[in-house]
């Protein structure tokens, strides 16, 4: 559906990158202008309220391409709490790439989260796209700083409850109940079998071709969804000097 700009609102705190990139806005407000069709926003409305959950820098382009008409969103339902939580895992296939202060803070933002809270740093670090050690490394700094507590449980991904009691503590050293074997030492023969590979390793084919659709529309949005700007930049800049050498010999 399309909606008024007027009617998404961006100040719920569900914007997880560290900031919005001005030149990434001026590049797709050209485009727009140019009539490149751009994926729809993401919004949860809670029956008065369109929470913007996915594409701010898609937003404020349009604002400056198109001031106040509609724009093109999905609407999900659910209120902000809900779309605080989708925004953690945006942009992990598509969008701009998140810098690693866009990650720390997403994966922060979801261990402060309502949803978060009793969720293991497995199942935090799929939904954000890091990973696990990360999630692990700012639980430890915010526990510490008391920003969050630890709970009594975490839920795995298989829906067991995780006794939370125990983590990081070391373990008493197990006894031995039994005298242990005496080291036999190797032989050459040993040696040599061990040195000697069992299985060549199979080198990697170069990559030759992209496969992109017929449509030409459709080809740019799949070079804007899989590569950066300035890769893209420098194909547009080798494709123009292309396209002007062809028009001189045509």
């Amino acid at each position: 559906m399309n909606l008024s700009p007027s009617k998404i609102r961006t100040d719920g705190g569900t914007q997880p990158r560290a900031k919005l990139h001005a030149d990434v806005i001026e590049d797709y407000a050209m485009l727009m202008r140019r009539g490149m069709r751009f994926p729809p926003l993401t919004v949860f409305f809670d029956g008065t309220n369109y929470w913007l959950a996915d594409g701010f820098h898609r937003l404020h382009a349009w604002l400056k391409a198109h001031d106040k008409k509609p724009i093109a969103v999905e609407v999900i339902q659910g209120g902000k709490s809900e779309a605080r939580w989708y925004s953690f895992g945006a942009n992990l296939l598509n969008g701009l790439r998140r810098s690693t202060a866009d990650k720390a803070r997403a994966v922060k933002a979801a261990l402060r989260h309502p949803q978060g809270a009793e969720k293991s740093d497995r199942q935090i670090a799929e939904h954000v796209g890091v990973h696990f050690e990360t999630v692990a490394k700012y639980r430890k700094v915010l526990e510490q700083k008391g920003t969050i507590g630890r709970p009594d449980s975490r839920t795995g991904r298989d829906g067991r409850k995780i006794n939370t009691a125990n983590i990081g503590r070391k373990s008493d050293p197990v006894k031995l109940t039994h005298k242990p074997r005496r080291k036999v030492k190797p032989t050459r023969a040993d040696l040599l079998r061990v040195a000697q590979p069992t299985l060549q390793p199979t080198p990697m084919e170069p990559m030759t071709s992209l496969c992109m659709p017929h449509n030409p529309e459709m080809g740019a949005n799949t070079l804007i969804e899989v590569f950066d700007l300035d890769y893209i930049r420098q194909v547009a800049h080798f494709l123009n000097a292309y396209l002007e050498g062809a028009n001189q010999c045509a």
